[in-house]
């Protein structure tokens, strides 16, 4: 089921018109399912629940609505207009980028369900859809250049759906990623030397907890001179995980983190290869930090900057740091 293809497919759609109930509509592949565009030039997918019963009530939100149990008028292909009942749901905006995205997310999502789903199933889905698209109406959460650093390290890796499921629900999260004790936290800069900026706690895990700190140096780079755009690196990972679960996940956190700046999700490319050549991993043991207990009683939020250039990678065979009995680390490398 590709996007790109039925996104065209939907921009060719004559829109419906107040003298003419009935909507163009276009098939999502092999299932019941239909895309189609309002009057105003709204996506709006019907969609083909079964008869079980619900109490699932309707939404309608600023950007979202969702109406169950419709009945419609549908032409496609130019044939005579048919009466169907769908549930229906329209993003309600005109922006392409959204309109895109939309599209593409949601065909994930009736990838997900059952053939004909119940509309208690589809609701669930209407309410994770509806979570990530309140999200991209919000100011970003976190600098481009991290979100980019964080999918360069899931690009990259062994395993990327491991990466992914350990990946922080929010860019509000402690450390980036954790599974179990083991935690991974990236740090990117833009200057010739690995100046990273901490938190007190960042550097201080709990006793039992392993810290890893990816360090890479990230720049803006032109699209042609071997840039690559949060996009492009979120299209790599895809090639690669075939779980929609885990395809959704991506998603989601990038519109936590990225809100309203959606369009440079696109349009800002970074340089790949000096940031994959930069890259490298430190026990966070090592880094130069304050420790905890130092800190005078009431004082807080203290944070610091430190420099790692002259720090051993774990990867060089000089460092004793053991990733053998690690799943999240021996997805890495």
């Amino acid at each position: 089921m590709e996007s790109n293809a039925i996104f065209s497919q939907f921009k060719n759609l004559v829109k419906s018109t107040t003298n003419n109930e009935a909507f163009d509509v276009i098939s999502i592949s092999d299932l019941p399912h239909k895309l189609g565009v309002s009057c105003e030039g709204f996506p709006k997918f019907f969609v083909s629940t079964n008869n079980s019963i619900s109490s699932t009530q309707n939404i309608i939100r600023e950007m979202l609505s969702v109406e169950y149990n419709l009945p419609c008028f549908i032409v496609e292909n130019g044939d005579v207009k048919q009466k169907d009942c769908f549930s229906v749901i329209t993003l309600r905006t005109n922006d392409v980028s959204l309109q895109a995205y939309f599209i593409e997310i949601f065909l994930m999502m009736l990838q997900k369900i059952s053939k004909e789903p119940s509309r208690r199933e589809l609701s669930i889905e209407v309410e994770n859809l509806i979570t990530i698209f309140s999200t991209l109406t919000k100011p970003p959460r976190q600098k481009l250049q991290g979100l980019w650093a964080e999918l360069l390290i899931i690009e990259r890796s062994l395993h990327p759906e491991t990466l992914i499921n350990a990946w922080h629900n929010s860019p509000a999260a402690k450390y980036d990623f954790t599974l179990g004790r083991d935690k991974i936290e990236v740090k990117s800069t833009s200057s010739e030397e690995r100046v990273h900026h901490f938190s007190l706690d960042q550097l201080n895990p709990s006793p039992n907890s392993r810290l890893l700190i990816a360090s890479l140096i990230v720049r803006e780079s032109g699209q042609g001179s071997g840039g690559l755009s949060v996009r492009d690196l979120y299209e790599r990972i895809c090639r690669r995980v075939t779980a929609i679960s885990a395809r959704l996940q991506l998603y989601t956190i990038m519109a936590e983190t990225i809100g309203s700046d959606l369009a440079k999700l696109d349009n800002t490319f970074f340089d790949y290869t000096e940031a994959s050549d930069t890259l490298s991993f430190y026990d966070s043991n090592d880094v130069p930090h304050i420790d905890k207990t130092a800190v005078p009683q009431f004082v807080s939020e203290v944070k610091f900057s430190s420099n790692l250039s002259h720090l051993i990678d774990i990867q060089n065979t000089l460092s004793t740091f053991d990733c053998s009995n690690s799943p999240l680390y021996k997805s890495l490398f």
